[in-house]
């Protein structure tokens, strides 16, 4: 099964993701460790410590991505089973190949050997899939909820003040426009009073601001131009709701609308394989080099997609040439 719609649900599959860059950095990392330390500790000479490691190695590598690949196979395959069962599923499994491999390899002391590969792998098994759980259960629906309130309260006034004056600086000389502003206005704020944990279809998310563009440009003019340049990606790609409207919001307020003459702002989608880029450079308006209300709107996008994605997204930031460059990467999902 893909990832969940929303960012932290409660625990429905507790099997750890072997798929996710942050699980099989995680595990591969702690098994490297703790097998260096045992040779350490075995030996009297950094010769005797190296040859240890690599026999050591020689078993655990194999056992390590083996496991990685059936957590991910069984997460994503399986039916969703009791939370008891899933368990001890995640246990059996490394323990199992541990003694397969140990068997196989011919491990010195033979069943019995393999036996003690099989408790040793039960138990860390059991301890990384309980560390897993407690990671998910620790972004409790209280906390996580917490967060986005929190988001959603800095993006709210923001986003109405300005919204309103594009539509009182229209409304007496074209009342027309300023009718289909309103409009534009209550389906922008549908989206954002919905749930923003949710995944969206990036085409959705893509759509919502080109309208908060257009509003923005009702009040700017001919001082604001955004230039679109959205590449091709999977039809069914989601995105965590409000993810791109923050940014150019920011790109807006911390530039455009600072700058005495015109501001371009340039919004790249492109997907490289599995991987969406999203791609924001505006200029930066004289005199604000730590723009500080943009970094906490950055820092509440860092934290949504770690939330998320864990270590598979990232949001990448550079000044260059008196621009401002935002470069967000992160998994495309395709759920329907």
């Amino acid at each position: 099964m893909a990832r969940e719609e929303t960012a932290v649900p409660t625990p429905r599959r507790v099997i750890p993701d072997g798929c996710n860059m942050g699980v099989l950095l995680r595990v591969i990392g702690t098994v490297v460790a703790l097998a260096a330390v045992a040779a350490v500790a075995d030996s009297t000479s950094a010769g005797d410590a190296l040859k240890g490691l690599l026999r050591t190695m020689s078993f655990a590598a194999p056992t390590t991505l083996a496991t990685l690949m059936l957590w991910c196979a069984a997460r994503r395959s399986l039916p969703v089973l009791g939370v008891p069962l899933q368990r001890l599923i995640a246990w059996l499994i490394p323990a199992v190949l541990a003694f397969l491999v140990a068997l196989g390899f011919g491990a010195p002391g033979g069943a019995w050997s393999a036996l003690a590969h099989f408790g040793a792998a039960f138990a860390l098994g059991a301890g990384f899939q309980h560390y897993s759980e407690l990671r998910e259960r620790a972004f409790s629906p209280a906390v996580v909820e917490a967060k986005y309130q929190a988001l959603q309260s800095r993006i709210r006034p923001h986003f109405l003040f300005n919204s309103l004056n594009a539509v009182l600086s229209v409304i007496r000389t074209e009342p027309a426009k300023a009718e289909r502003m309103l409009e534009s206005i209550a389906e922008l704020f549908r989206a954002v009073m919905a749930d923003t944990r949710r995944l969206v279809p990036l085409e959705q998310e893509i759509e919502l601001c080109r309208n908060y563009v257009e509003i923005e440009q009702t009040r700017l003019g001919n001082r604001l131009a955004v230039d679109w340049q959205i590449g091709a990606y999977h039809p069914r790609a989601k995105v965590p709701q409000l993810l791109l409207q923050p940014v150019i919001e920011n790109a807006i307020r911390y530039g455009a609308e600072k700058l005495a003459g015109s501001a371009d702002i340039v919004v790249r989608v492109r997907q490289h394989g599995f991987v969406l880029e999203i791609f924001v450079s505006n200029p930066i308006a004289p005199g604000r080099p730590e723009r500080e209300g943009n970094q906490i709107g950055l820092a509440n996008i860092r934290g949504r997609l770690a939330l998320i994605y864990d270590l598979e997204a990232k949001v990448e930031t550079l000044v260059r040439r008196d621009r401002f460059e935002l470069t967000m990467t992160l998994p495309v999902e395709r759920r329907t």
